[in-house]
């Protein structure tokens, strides 16, 4: 992750003593230090609490589609995940930019046990994704939900992003309807895509 010292406007991640982030040690969940450098480096890239906006790849769909059953499929997930976050995959036959719709959703564990952050557990990410080579098939999208704030990705969420091509979807449970809002996220640029309902 990005070095040199954090900025004064950088956001600070929250965590309480509960969650296995705060004890590090023999977890594979990162200690908080960890998680903050990743939100100075999302604040480096000029986004803020709202989300920053930049320029982003050519290919960004104006929108893009969730089949109402996998909506639904993954809604269910994230909500049985509070308290904390929960996350996982969509999976298509062809990339968003490529007009690929998904056809399932895969709901994973959130190793960071968190209501702030969620982490993948790794033996269980390696197993999904070789299925998914295996399949030929491509991670159509990255979900998760934030519990108690705006579908907007977090400084922290900008600079873990590591799947450029990926659609990222995030749902929040801030008021008594979920919201999902969709956004790509490529080298810091944070660009909003437009959720078609079906």
């Amino acid at each position: 992750m990005s070095g040199g010292p954090p900025r004064d406007d950088a956001p600070k991640v929250r965590s309480d003593a509960n969650e296995p982030a705060v004890t590090g040690g023999e977890t594979v969940v990162p200690e908080v230090a960890a998680w903050q450098r990743a939100a100075d480096a999302g604040a480096a890239r000029g986004v803020g609490a709202a989300g920053g906006r930049g320029a982003g790849p050519p290919w960004i769909p104006a929108s893009a589609r969730i089949p109402a059953p996998v909506r639904d499929e993954l809604v269910e997930w994230l909500d049985a995940a509070r308290p904390n976050e929960g996350w996982g995959v969509l999976v298509a036959a062809r990339m968003a930019e490529d007009g690929g719709v998904p056809e399932r959703f895969i709901g994973m564990r959130n190793a960071a046990e968190s209501p702030y952050r969620y982490y993948p557990e790794p033996e269980e990410l390696l197993r999904v994704m070789l299925e998914i080579d295996d399949a030929d098939e491509v991670v159509w999208g990255v979900v998760h939900s934030h519990v108690a704030s705006a579908p907007v990705p977090s400084a922290t969420d900008v600079g873990l992003a590591t799947y450029p091509d990926a659609v990222y979807v995030i749902a929040s449970f801030a008021t008594e309807k979920p919201e999902l809002r969709a956004w790509t996220i490529v080298a810091g640029a944070v660009n909003e895509v437009g959720l078609e309902r079906t």
